[in-house]
C-alpha cells in the first residue's frame, strides 16, 4: 500500500518553455534574413534600370513540421553597386540613430511599384515583371508534390512569414507560393515605415467579356479600392500590345542539300545552315508607357491604341531550340568516321573485273614502262589487281554501290578535271599571307588542290541522309586509287598539285601525292631524253648503249683520258682553269636530287640512327649517302676528262680549297693551294669515290631516283590505308575547309571575325593534341562550331526578314549592331517606332488585309491593319490614402493586368497605413 500511495503522488513536469515548430520555423526565417543581411532598411531608393543590372539568387532550407519549404532570396545586381558599400553609406550598417532618421522612409518596394521606368521589363522574373520589383523572398514547398492547397495552410505560413519580417524590421516583400508550381500563384506581404501592402494573384484560363479591355480593367482597380477613391483620384494607366508573327513569306534562310536538277547529290560543296528556319517567330511589343486614364478609350465599341500611333516599338525573336546545323553535324560524322577500320574489301565486298580482252595486253614497246609494270604486278594488291583497261572510266563492278554511278563519275570528274588555272609553277591560286600561315599552322593544303577538293567531296558525303557513309567514301576512295594508277601508267599528271619537289610544310598526304607527280614528271623526261637520243644516233649504235640504267663503259686508262671527248657540259666555270693544263674548267649537267616526302626522310633518319655509331657504321653511313657525289663526280669528269679531284673540289666546295701566298726572297709574291686538312685526311671518302668515279654523262648514268619503284611504293601505301585512316590523316584539312566554308559567307557582315579565330586556335589544339586528348578536343572544337554556324543562320535570318537589300554604309552598320545586340537580348527598341524604314517593313510584315464595306456607296473595299495582338498588359496605378481616406498617408496602389488566347492573369498589390490601425 505505502508504494502504491507514491505512485499516487508522482504527477507530470509540463515545461511551457520548450519551442514549438512553430516557433521554430520563425526563429529559422530571422535567422536566414539575419545572415542575408535584409535586417534593415535598404541601402538606396535610386531609380534603376533593370535591363543594365543581373539577376542574383541565394536560397535556404526551412522546416515546419512535417513539410519542408525553400526560402529564396531574388536580387537584381547593377555592375555600379557590385562593391560593398561603405558603413557611412550603409543603413544596415549604422547605428540606431540613423535607423531613426529613416523609419518613416516608404519602403524600397513600395517605390519600385510606382515607378514607370521598369514597365514591362524584357528579362526578369515573373514577380519583378508583375510588381516591378528589384528584391523579393519566396517561401516554397521543396517537393512539387506538396503544393500549398489549403487556404489555412497558406494563411499560416503567411502569417509566420509577417511575424518573422516584423521581428528583423525587414523591408523586402515575402511572397508564398500557393497552388502548383506551373500556375505561379502567389499571395505575399510587404512592411515597412507603418506601411502595408498586400499581394494577391488571380488566375483563370479564359478572361470575362466585360474585363477584356481597360474600361473593364479599371472597374475591377477601382472596386478594390472601395470607398476610399474620391472623383478626383487619377489612375495612371501604362499598355504594351504585343503581336507575334509565326509564318514567315520568304525561306531563303532554310538550306538545302545540294542536288542536280534530277536530284542526285552533287559531292562539290560543303554544306553550311540549317535545313530550318532558326526564327520560329517575331514578336513586336507596342507601349503606351503612361496617360491618365481619361485621355483614351478602349471597350466594346472604341479602341483608341492603335499601334502605328505608338511612341515605343521593340521587336523580339522566338529562336528554335537545338537548332540543328548542317556543317557541325558533318564535322562530327566525318570525327566518327575517322575512327573506323575497316577495309575496302569489308566494306564494298568482293569487286570483279569488267570483261575486257585489252587487259591482257599490256604496254611492252617501252622498255621502262615494262619495268615499271613489272613492279605493279609486285606492289598491287588483290583489290587493285582487279582494275582492268585504264581507259575507261568505270573498270570494276561492285556489287550494291552505296554512291550511283553518275555521283561517282561527277566526283571522279570534279577531281581531276584540268583546271584552267593549271599551272606548273602556279598551280593554286593566289593565297593572302593570313591564309599561308594558317595553312602552315594547319599543315594542310593549298586552297582548291586536289587534296583539298577530295576531303570536300568525303565531308559532303557526311551530309548525305539515307546512305551509307563509310561504303560510300569507300566507294569515292577505290576510284580515287584507280584514276591515280592511270595517271602513273598513261604518264598524266595529277591536277591541282604543285610542282616540283614535295612541299614538307604541307600535309603528309598531299606530299605523297606531290611524289607521284614527280614520278610521273621523271618518267616523262626520261622517254623525251629518250626519244631524243634515238633519233640522233639513229641506227648507228645497235647495241644499246644509250639506255640510262646499263653503263657497260669501261674505265679509261691514264693514257686515253687525253682522247676522250667532252661530253655533259653546261657552261664555263667562270674564270677557273684546270690545274693540269690551261683549259677552262666547265661546270657539268648532273642529275636533280632526288625529291623525298617527310615520311621518307623520316625512314632514311631511322635507318640512319639504326646503323650504330662504330667506325664501321660511320664508313657505311657515309658511302650511303655518296649517291650523290658520285654522279655528280662521274659528270664532272666527262665534262672535264683532264681534270683532278682538286679541279672538282674547287668548283663542287670552294671552301675546302685553300690559297695562301707568300713572298720569296726576291720579293715576289708567291701563291700556294692546296686543300683543306679534311680533305687531306687518309681514307677520305672524296678521295675513294673520285677513283670509283668514271667519266660518263648524266644522260648515261643509272638515275639517283627510281620513279617506277618510287610510285610503285606511293600507289601500294594508298591501296592499304583503309577509309577510315584516309579520313584521320586528312583532318587538318578538313579544319581548313570548315574555316573557309565559314569565311566566305559574309563572316565581316556577320561579326563573328573574332569566334572565327578562337576556332582556328581550337583546330591547331587538335592537330598538336596527344592522342588520348584529342577525342575530348574534337568534341569542344565541333561545340564551338555549332554555336558559330546557329549564330551565322540567325543573323542571316534576321537580316532576310528585318532589313531590305538596298543598305548604305551607315544604315548596314546600323544593321550589323541591331542584329549582334538582337542574339543577346530578349528585345530591342525601334527606333523612331513606325516612321523609321524598320518600323514600315515591321508595319506591312504584321499587317493583314480585311474586308470592308464602305456604308456610303455599300462598295466591298479591302483595308490593311494590325492582326489581332496576341497579348495585351496593363498596369494602373494611384496613390490613395487606406484605409482612413482622411486620417491615412498615401501609399502605392497597383494592379497588373495580362489578357492572352488562354490565359487571364490579375496581379494586385494594395497598401495601406498601419500607423493608427
Amino acid at each position: 500500500m505505502a508504494n502504491v500511495n507514491e505512485e499516487e503522488d508522482i504527477f507530470e513536469i509540463v515545461d511551457y518553455t520548450t519551442a514549438s515548430d512553430w516557433e521554430r520555423f520563425i526563429a529559422r526565417i530571422e535567422e536566414i534574413l539575419s545572415e542575408w543581411k535584409l535586417n534593415g532598411p535598404e541601402i538606396s531608393n535610386n531609380e534603376i534600370d533593370f535591363a543594365d543590372g543581373k539577376w542574383i539568387e541565394h536560397d535556404e532550407a526551412v522546416e515546419f513540421g512535417e513539410h519542408s519549404y525553400v526560402l529564396t532570396h531574388f536580387s537584381l545586381q547593377i555592375p555600379d553597386m557590385i562593391s560593398t558599400p561603405s558603413t557611412e553609406n550603409n543603413p544596415q550598417m549604422t547605428t540606431s540613430t540613423s535607423f531613426e532618421k529613416q523609419t518613416f522612409i516608404p519602403p524600397r518596394a513600395m517605390a519600385d511599384m510606382m515607378s514607370r521606368r521598369n514597365d514591362f521589363p524584357s528579362r526578369s522574373p515573373y514577380l519583378s515583371h508583375w510588381y516591378g520589383l528589384r528584391e523579393f523572398l519566396i517561401l516554397a514547398p521543396k517537393r512539387n508534390n506538396d503544393a500549398i492547397s489549403d487556404e489555412d495552410r497558406a494563411n499560416i505560413l503567411l502569417s509566420s512569414a509577417a511575424i518573422a519580417v516584423s521581428n528583423v524590421g525587414c523591408n523586402v516583400p515575402i511572397f508564398i507560393r500557393i497552388q502548383h508550381e506551373w500556375r505561379n500563384m502567389f499571395i505575399g506581404l510587404c512592411e515597412g515605415s507603418g506601411l502595408r501592402t498586400h499581394f494577391n494573384i488571380c488566375h483563370l484560363k479564359n478572361a470575362p467579356h466585360q474585363y477584356r479591355h481597360l474600361a473593364g480593367l479599371l472597374e475591377i482597380f477601382k472596386s478594390k479600392l472601395g470607398a476610399n477613391i474620391s472623383n478626383d483620384t487619377i489612375v495612371m494607366v501604362a499598355v504594351r500590345f504585343t503581336y507575334v508573327l509565326k509564318e514567315f513569306e520568304s525561306t531563303l534562310s532554310r538550306q538545302v542539300l545540294p542536288r542536280d536538277e534530277s536530284g542526285i547529290p552533287i559531292l562539290t560543296e560543303l554544306p553550311f545552315g540549317s535545313l530550318y528556319d532558326p526564327v520560329s517567330g517575331l514578336h513586336l511589343s507596342c507601349t503606351w508607357p503612361i496617360f491618365s486614364e481619361e485621355l483614351v478609350t478602349e471597350n466594346d465599341d472604341c479602341n483608341d491604341f492603335d499601334p502605328v500611333l505608338s511612341h515605343q516599338w521593340a521587336i523580339g525573336v522566338t529562336l528554335l531550340d537545338d537548332l540543328p546545323v548542317l556543317l557541325s553535324d558533318t564535322v562530327q560524322e566525318y570525327f566518327k568516321l575517322s575512327t573506323q577500320r575497316e577495309s575496302i574489301e569489308q566494306l564494298l565486298g568482293k569487286i570483279q573485273n569488267s570483261d575486257d580482252p585489252s587487259n591482257n595486253s599490256m604496254n611492252t614497246a617501252d622498255p621502262i614502262k615494262r619495268i615499271s609494270d613489272s613492279r605493279t604486278q609486285q606492289y598491287w594488291t588483290s583489290i587493285s589487281s582487279s582494275i582492268s583497261n585504264t581507259t575507261n572510266k568505270l573498270r570494276v563492278n561492285i556489287f550494291n554501290p552505296p554512291l550511283p554511278p553518275s555521283v561517282v563519275e561527277k566526283t571522279i570528274t570534279y577531281l581531276f578535271n584540268e583546271r584552267p588555272n593549271l599551272d606548273r609553277q602556279r598551280s593554286i591560286v593566289d593565297e593572302s599571307l593570313d591564309n599561308t600561315e594558317r595553312t602552315r599552322q594547319l599543315k594542310s593544303v593549298p586552297n582548291d588542290s586536289f587534296v583539298y577538293r577530295l576531303v570536300v567531296c568525303f565531308a559532303s558525303i557526311c551530309s548525305l541522309p539515307s546512305y551509307n557513309h563509310l561504303r560510300s567514301i569507300a566507294h569515292i576512295w577505290y576510284d580515287v586509287l584507280q584514276e591515280l594508277r592511270t595517271h602513273w601508267e598513261t604518264g598524266t599528271l595529277i591536277p591541282g598539285l604543285e610542282s616540283g619537289s614535295p612541299n614538307l610544310s604541307y600535309s603528309k598526304f598531299y606530299q605523297n601525292l606531290q611524289m607521284l607527280n614527280c614520278c610521273i614528271e621523271h618518267r616523262l623526261r626520261h622517254q623525251n631524253d629518250i626519244t631524243n637520243m634515238e633519233n640522233a644516233i639513229g641506227e648507228q649504235d645497235e647495241d644499246g648503249d644509250e639506255f640510262f640504267e646499263c653503263s657497260s663503259i669501261l674505265s679509261p686508262s691514264k693514257s686515253s683520258l687525253a682522247d676522250l671527248q667532252p661530253e655533259g657540259r653546261f657552261k664555263p666555270c667562270g674564270d677557273l682553269k684546270l690545274l693540269n693544263t690551261n683549259e677552262s674548267l666547265y661546270i657539268p649537267i648532273t642529275q636533280e636530287c632526288p625529291p623525298a616526302t617527310e615520311d621518307m626522310l623520316d625512314e632514311q633518319t631511322t635507318v640512319l640512327t639504326n646503323l650504330g655509331s662504330s667506325e664501321e657504321a660511320t664508313l657505311l653511313r657515309a658511302r650511303m649517302q655518296s649517291r650523290s657525289l658520285l654522279s655528280d663526280m662521274e659528270s664532272f669528269k666527262a665534262a672535264n676528262p683532264l681534270g683532278t679531284i682538286e679541279d672538282f673540289v674547287r668548283w663542287y666546295s670552294p671552301r675546302d680549297w685553300i690559297e695562301s701566298e707568300e713572298i720569296d726572297k726576291d720579293g715576289n709574291i708567291q701563291k700556294h693551294y692546296s686543300l683543306s686538312p679534311r680533305m687531306q685526311l687518309p681514307d677520305n671518302l672524296w678521295t675513294e669515290v673520285w677513283q670509283q668515279a668514271r667519266p660518263i654523262p648524266v644522260r648515261r648514268q643509272k638515275r639517283l631516283f627510281d620513279d617506277g619503284k618510287e610510285a610503285e611504293k606511293i600507289l601500294q601505301k594508298l591501296s592499304t590505308i583503309t577509309p577510315g585512316e584516309v579520313l584521320e590523316q586528312l583532318i587538318p584539312v578538313l579544319l581548313h575547309t570548315v574555316y573557309d566554308r565559314i569565311t566566305e559567307d559574309n563572316m565581316e557582315e556577320s561579326n563573328v571575325s573574332a569566334l572565327v579565330e578562337t576556332l582556328h586556335t581550337k583546330a591547331i589544339h587538335i592537330i598538336k593534341g596527344k592522342d588520348e586528348r584529342k577525342m575530348k578536343l574534337q568534341q569542344d572544337y565541333i561545340e564551338y562550331l555549332t554555336v558559330i554556324e546557329q549564330y551565322i543562320c540567325r543573323f542571316q535570318s534576321f537580316k532576310e526578314k528585318l532589313f531590305p537589300s538596298d543598305l548604305d554604309q551607315q544604315e548596314k552598320e546600323e544593321m550589323i549592331r541591331f542584329i549582334t545586340e538582337l542574339h543577346t537580348r530578349p528585345e530591342m527598341p525601334v527606333k523612331d517606332a513606325a516612321k523609321s524604314r524598320l518600323g514600315k517593313r515591321l508595319t506591312s510584315m504584321f499587317t493583314i488585309s480585311k474586308p470592308s464595306t464602305n456604308q456610303a456607296n455599300d462598295i466591298l473595299e479591302v483595308k490593311n491593319q494590325f492582326m489581332t495582338p496576341a497579348g495585351k498588359e496593363y498596369i494602373l496605378r494611384a496613390s490613395i490614402a487606406r484605409p482612413s481616406q482622411a486620417r491615412s498617408r498615401p501609399s502605392p496602389q497597383r494592379m497588373y493586368c495580362m489578357l492572352a488566347q488562354d490565359e487571364f492573369r490579375l496581379c494586385g498589390a494594395f497598401s495601406e497605413d498601419t500607423t493608427f490601425f
